[in-house]
C-alpha cells in the first residue's frame, strides 16, 4: 500500500502532562509503516530533519527523484529515512498557512504521479485542515492523529468542527484521550480508534484501519 504522511514541525510539548503524547509518535509509525512494507511519503518541514537523524541514516536523494510535476511548486529537499521516503519543505512554508495552498497544489500533483492509497496528518489543527481538505478534494481516505498540538491554545471552533466533520477516522494514543474527544469535538465513536504509538504492533493495528477505510470508499 503507498501511504501519504503529513506533519509539518512535530515540535516538543511545553509541559510535562503533554510528555505522555510522545513527539515520537509519528516517527515510530513511519517506520513500522515501512516495515510492513508499504510504500511510505512523508511530507515534512525541514525543522523536524534533526531528531529524524538522531534516529537513523538521512540519505539524501537527487531533486529529479520526485515526479516532474512536483519540483516547481515549493523547494523540496528529498531523502530516504529508515525506509521512508522523506519530502522535506522548509519551516517558513508551514508557518504561514497563506503558503498552504502551495503544498495543496504539491499533494494533488503528488497524488495524481504516484496515487497514495490514504493520507495521515500529525501535528497541528492547520496542518490537519490541509490533509484532510486535500484528501477530500481527492477522494482519498484520511486519518488524523490528535495530539497536544492539534489541541493546543485555543483552536478556531470552524476548523476544529470541521475536520471533525471530515476526517475518515481519528487516532487517539489512550482511553483517557478517546474520552475527552468524545466530548469536546464532533468526532463519533465509529470514527475513532485507539492506537498507542509505543505497541509493537502499531504497523500492523494501522494496516488493518487503513485497509478498512480503503474498504469502505470501495464500497
Amino acid at each position: 500500500m503507498r501511504l501519504c504522511l503529513i506533519s509539518g514541525h512535530l515540535a516538543l510539548p511545553r509541559t510535562a502532562a503533554a510528555m505522555d503524547d510522545d513527539p515520537g509518535a509519528v516517527q515510530r509509525c513511519a517506520r513500522a509503516l515501512a516495515q510492513q512494507g508499504h510504500e511510505v511519503y512523508w511530507l515534512l518541514s525541514t525543522a523536524s530533519l534533526p531528531a529524524l537523524q538522531a534516529e537513523a541514516t538521512l540519505l539524501s536523494t537527487a531533486t529529479d527523484t520526485l515526479p516532474a510535476t512536483c519540483r516547481y511548486i515549493v523547494p523540496v529537499q528529498p531523502y530516504r529515512w529508515a525506509g521512508v521516503r522523506l519530502l522535506c519543505v522548509y519551516q517558513e512554508v508551514w508557518q504561514h498557512t497563506d503558503l498552504h495552498t502551495r503544498l495543496f497544489t504539491f499533494l494533488c500533483l503528488l497524488q495524481r504521479a504516484v496515487s497514495c492509497a490514504v493520507f495521515h496528518a500529525w501535528g497541528t489543527l492547520a496542518v490537519a485542515y490541509l490533509a484532510v481538505y486535500t484528501a477530500r478534494f481527492l477522494a482519498v481516505p484520511v486519518v488524523v492523529s490528535y495530539d497536544w498540538q492539534l489541541r493546543s491554545g485555543k483552536p478556531p471552533p470552524f476548523l476544529w468542527d470541521w475536520v471533525a466533520r471530515q476526517v475518515s477516522a481519528a487516532v487517539v494514543p489512550s482511553r483517557a484521550e478517546y474520552e475527552w474527544l468524545l466530548t469536546h469535538s464532533l468526532l463519533a465513536p465509529t470514527q475513532l480508534q485507539v492506537i498507542d504509538p509505543m505497541q509493537a504492533e502499531v504497523g500492523q493495528t494501522l494496516t488493518a484501519l487503513y485497509t478498512r477505510l480503503c474498504g469502505a470508499v470501495a464500497s
